[in-house]
């Protein structure tokens, strides 16, 4: 099956696809991402060009395990940094997982989410570059447009990531600092950055585009949850609401949020509960990821499946922060994913102050009350594989389809429009609106939640439910950095959960400040510099937008 699908795209280009049907648009993305002209004498083989562009965000990247695109940049960029997650006994990360790295233009994981997502957008560039102008009837060129369409919505979503990782917040000088390089041909020539603004500018201007051109071509995507993977107009407008909730345009993100989510609903608790591994009538986009094109050790899951086999997540589970689930409701179910331990386990393994001290500090156990339920309520359970260690606090969300690392990964899901929302209504001053939209995504989990709190208590419930609903799908860090609040992670002395080695004050430390740790921004790695003379990794505080960009 494997090597089928791996030389597909090279035999289709030699017999042929067929004529104008649409049973191209069923297939899955290829493993070939090599753009020629061939792909282009026909619409249907273009299509698997974009299709590579699904398969560039989960294959294996370097020799080193664990980088795989998209599913990398949720967990090495979006959660290690962050307040929700930490890897029991993961000390040797510790500079990655406090942000020391955000000044380290040569560092692999500085490097990765640049060269990923360029690579993206070089592809979508080179898709955009060959579509033929001229077309000989009406549904070739609906057929163009929608190839067109999706490659643009690939390339948007692409400039809102790196702006995240690589520019400094819209608030910080309201757009006008330094952006990312902007490239919207094939050339590879030495180019400027852009400022902020320009680029959520083409952001926005791709998306328009895009939904003009979805709309107009009259293409669906199949309504089958196995192909959530492909690029839609539902994912041009989640794309739309993630920037505009970056820049702070919150008209803007309450309208692209309402309509991304009109044709998806809030998953049940079953489905909550069922792994996260394969997409469902909730999920808008996902990282497509199988056991016909596995890349086991490489993967997201060999990382952060609590199920996976893998020494990566057996020797380091994932454990949810205590800060995250002391505000939610212990009547809601979603809490069943987590080992949370009661006082009475805590009291009988020697009090907080005695966990504080052993395991490293993060919490990891190997015999007692806590122990022993872990392993009758997760284990055999199927949650945990059978030598995952344990530790407090637990979390057991991604579980592995299959193999070693093989799972989907959701990229958006409606929950994430409704709390997009629910913050841009919140700005606006509309609470009431607020408070129906948390009312959507809880009652689905807890039948009598009924939001009535105002003013700040009403905000700090979005954050909250936000942190805890979206917990370790690679928000965190991306989250407080827009936010502009602090790092603050408690250990067990302070009421919290985490190690001591991952909190702490300081430069190093990973407790700290909105300006701290280069403004929670990362330099433009050297291998950009290297050969682009007209930029410098690190931003200069005049910085002003050139010409040649």
């Amino acid at each position: 099956m494997n090597k089928f699908l791996k030389y597909t795209l090279s035999i289709a280009l030699t017999f042929g696809l067929g004529a104008c049907g649409e049973d191209y648009l069923d297939t899955k993305p290829m493993g070939s991402t090599t753009i020629k002209e061939t792909l282009f004498e026909n619409f249907e083989s273009a299509q698997y060009a974009v299709n590579g562009l699904g398969r560039l965000m989960s294959k294996q990247y370097l020799s080193t395990q664990g980088y795989n695109g998209e599913g990398t940049v949720y967990a090495y960029l979006g959660e290690f940094p962050g307040d929700g997650m930490q890897k029991l006994a993961y000390s040797g990360w510790q500079n990655l997982i406090k942000s020391n790295y955000n000044q380290s233009n040569n560092n692999t994981n500085v490097q990765l989410g640049w060269y990923y997502y360029y690579r993206l957008i070089g592809n979508a560039n080179q898709i955009l570059a060959n579509i033929p102008t001229e077309h000989n009837s009406v549904d070739k060129q609906k057929a163009w447009d929608h190839i067109k369409a999706q490659a643009l919505t690939y390339r948007a979503y692409s400039y809102t990531m790196l702006s995240q990782i690589y520019s400094r917040r819209w608030t910080d000088r309201d757009g006008q600092s330094r952006g990312v390089v902007l490239r919207l041909d094939t050339l590879k020539n030495p180019k400027e950055c852009t400022s902020l603004a320009k680029i959520f500018e083409q952001v926005y201007k791709d998306l328009d585009d895009a939904l003009e051109l979805f709309n107009s071509c009259g293409i669906e995507r199949d309504n089958d949850v196995n192909m959530r993977w492909r690029a839609n107009a539902d994912v041009a407008h989640a794309v739309y609401s993630r920037a505009a909730l970056i820049r702070n345009d919150w008209n803007t993100v309450i309208t692209h949020s309402q309509e991304a989510r009109k044709k998806y609903s809030i998953m049940g608790t079953s489905e909550y509960l069922a792994g996260f591994n394969t997409a469902n009538k909730e999920w808008i986009w996902e990282v497509f990821e199988d056991d016909t094109q596995p890349i086991y050790y490489y993967s997201f899951y060999n990382y952060m499946s609590s199920s996976c086999a893998g020494s990566a997540s057996r020797t380091y589970p994932t454990l949810i922060s205590k800060q995250i689930v002391d505000p939610i409701d212990p009547s809601d179910t979603r809490l069943a994913l987590y080992a949370i331990p009661t006082a009475e386990e805590i009291e009988s393994a020697g009090g907080v102050e005695k966990i504080g001290k052993t395991s490293s500090g993060s919490g990891g156990v190997t015999k007692g009350d806590f122990f022993n339920r872990v392993r009758n309520d997760f284990t055999k359970k199927g949650r945990t594989y059978s030598t995952t260690k344990v530790g407090y606090y637990l979390g057991t969300k991604f579980l592995v389809k299959s193999g070693v690392g093989d799972g989907c990964i959701p990229i958006f899901r409606a929950a994430e429009m409704i709390y997009n929302e629910a913050e841009a209504q919140f700005r606006l001053g509309n609470e009431a609106a607020v408070q129906a939209l948390l009312n959507e995504a809880t009652k689905p989990y807890q039948s009598t939640y009924n939001c009535t709190k105002t003013g700040e208590d009403l905000w700090n419930e979005i954050v909250a439910l936000r942190k805890f609903d979206l917990w370790s799908e690679g928000h965190s860090w991306f989250d407080l950095k827009r936010w502009g609040v602090s790092m603050v992670r408690k250990t067990w002395a302070e009421g919290g959960s985490w190690a001591s080695y991952f909190a702490g004050s300081g430069a190093n430390g990973g407790n700290y400040g909105p300006e701290d740790k280069n403004n929670w921004t990362i330099v433009i790695p050297q291998m950009e510099t290297n050969y682009n003379n007209k930029v410098i990794s690190q931003e200069d505080p005049n910085w002003t937008l050139g010409t040649d960009y």
